[in-house]
């Protein structure tokens, strides 16, 4: 029973979802059988958890069906019925929140209903309400062509030889729809296809890229935008396509949701990595500006927190900047927006961060020393970050003790993709190297140099070089 659907999906209740749920299960015109009701009051008791002792079929019967024989079947039939009402109440839930679909449904049962009048002062309602949302995105113009459509069935119902403007509309609000929809789609499968290597067959994409080459939608910012990411993807190293990108986001802020808007800056942070990995060191400062301009936009938040992952992001771009003094404001106003359950050790790790690239490396690995890192990639992160302060600070027996541990992690742990243990296994063998030849005095870095230059896949690549470097000079 703990594996259950029912159960799967009750632990992701929240206490105000469970309460309204509860509501309505009691609810008459929702259910009117008395068992699942009676489920319900002995499951919530239990909820969030639900440990699997206490939600086991033998311990759930006796307190639904008291005094009777344990019917294993009998109980399936009740978690079926509760299980069909959570999943009517999870899709009520979701239609509450749409109020434009509401208004077409609406529509839809007076036009059904002949009741004329409602009808057209909700159709205008209805435009007046689109008309007034900020938003002019991908699901603005879908819900736009929907009570467009709506407008044009009912005006052909009664006056069936008039063609109206609302079919001109629908027309036109489809189109925009589509086309938004599919160059999002077409950016999102030619950014996996880069990354990937894999081929993803695209219907009627030339044509689309021919059209909207001979079209402009200037009035219609999630075509415009989304065709200038495609252009950036198509023409990878063209700077001007990647401007007038920043320009239309710029100018186009406010009628984005967060979440979408994140994606289109995305495509910009894309577009400066592969000029980065191309060479282009000018680009750093770029993703910094782009990163900046999404803390102050608000677009770095999901659901009001900041990722672990996007915050270390912010901090390393700033870093690599020398934008220093704005990264330790950074991090003091917004350490409180991390996600809370990784706040903390987000947190230390990213101020051990700033503190190495002030060259102060005692303040760096005395805090490294009092976070543990549970997400593998933290926890790679943070043993390179341990691995390098150790370096600097000359510490060598920490340093190959390190290295033996960091080895065996890499090599045992599971969940760690074959590209990520390549990369952090060569930084722990060529930093094992260069401390070598630091402890012995016997530098021989050209052949070091050489030997990186081919590998390639090597994490903090820039850092071993630096210290090849470095090294050189000395020398």
């Amino acid at each position: 029973m703990y594996k259950s659907k029912l159960i799967s999906i009750m632990i992701t209740l929240s206490p105000k979802e469970l309460k309204k749920f509860e509501e309505f299960i009691y609810s008459p015109f929702f259910n009117k059988n008395e068992l699942p009701v009676r489920l319900f009051n002995v499951l919530k008791v239990y909820h969030p958890k639900m440990e699997e002792s206490k939600v086991a079929m033998e311990a759930i019967f006796p307190k639904v069906f008291p005094k009777e024989k344990i019917e294993e079947q009998r109980l399936r039939y009740v978690m079926r019925d509760l299980t069909k009402l959570l999943e009517e109440f999870l899709t009520y839930t979701e239609y509450e929140k749409e109020d434009e679909f509401k208004k077409y449904m609406l529509l839809s049962a007076y036009d059904n209903r002949n009741l004329e009048k409602y009808f057209k002062i909700t159709l205008d309602q209805a435009k007046e309400s689109q008309d007034a949302q900020p938003y002019r995105d991908v699901n603005y113009l879908f819900n736009r062509y929907l009570i467009d459509e709506k407008g044009y069935e009912h005006s052909q119902a009664k006056e069936p030889n008039t063609l109206g403007t609302s079919i001109q509309s629908a027309v036109e609000n489809l189109d925009k729809y589509y086309l938004s929809n599919k160059l999002r789609y077409c950016c999102f499968l030619l950014s996996r296809q880069s990354i990937l290597h894999e081929e993803y067959p695209q219907a009627l994409f030339d044509e689309i890229v021919a059209w909207l080459g001979t079209h402009t939608y200037d009035d219609t910012p999630s075509i415009s935008i989304y065709y200038q990411i495609l252009r950036t993807l198509l023409d990878r190293d063209n700077a001007e396509e990647y401007q007038k990108l920043r320009e239309l986001l710029a100018k186009n802020t406010g009628v984005f949701q967060l979440t979408e808007l994140h994606d289109m800056y995305n495509a910009l942070l894309n577009f400066c990595i592969r000029k980065i990995n191309g060479g282009d060191s000018a680009y750093l400062h770029e993703i910094f500006d782009t990163y900046r301009t999404m803390v102050e936009n608000g677009v770095i938040f999901d659901n009001g927190y900041i990722a672990p992952n996007e915050f270390k992001n912010v901090v390393m771009a700033g870093l690599r900047s020398d934008e220093t003094a704005w990264v330790e404001k950074f991090l003091e106003e917004y350490k409180d927006k991390i996600t809370p359950e990784y706040r903390q050790n987000t947190y230390i790790y990213n101020l051990a961060i700033l503190h190495y690239y002030k060259k102060e490396f005692s303040k760096s690995l005395k805090l490294m020393q009092t976070a543990e890192f549970k997400d593998v990639f933290f926890h790679l992160d943070a043993k390179a970050l341990l691995l390098r302060t150790y370096y600097e600070l000359n510490e060598a027996e920490p340093f190959f003790s390190l290295v033996d541990a960091f080895n065996n992690y890499l090599k045992r742990n599971k969940l760690i993709s074959e590209y990520q243990r390549t990369i952090y296994i060569n930084l722990v063998k060529y930093a094992r190297k260069l401390m070598l030849m630091k402890q012995s005095g016997k530098i021989a870095t050209a052949e070091l140099r050489i030997e990186i230059e081919q590998v390639k896949q090597v994490a903090n690549l820039q850092w071993l070089m630096q210290k090849i470097e470095e090294m050189e000079s000395a020398k």
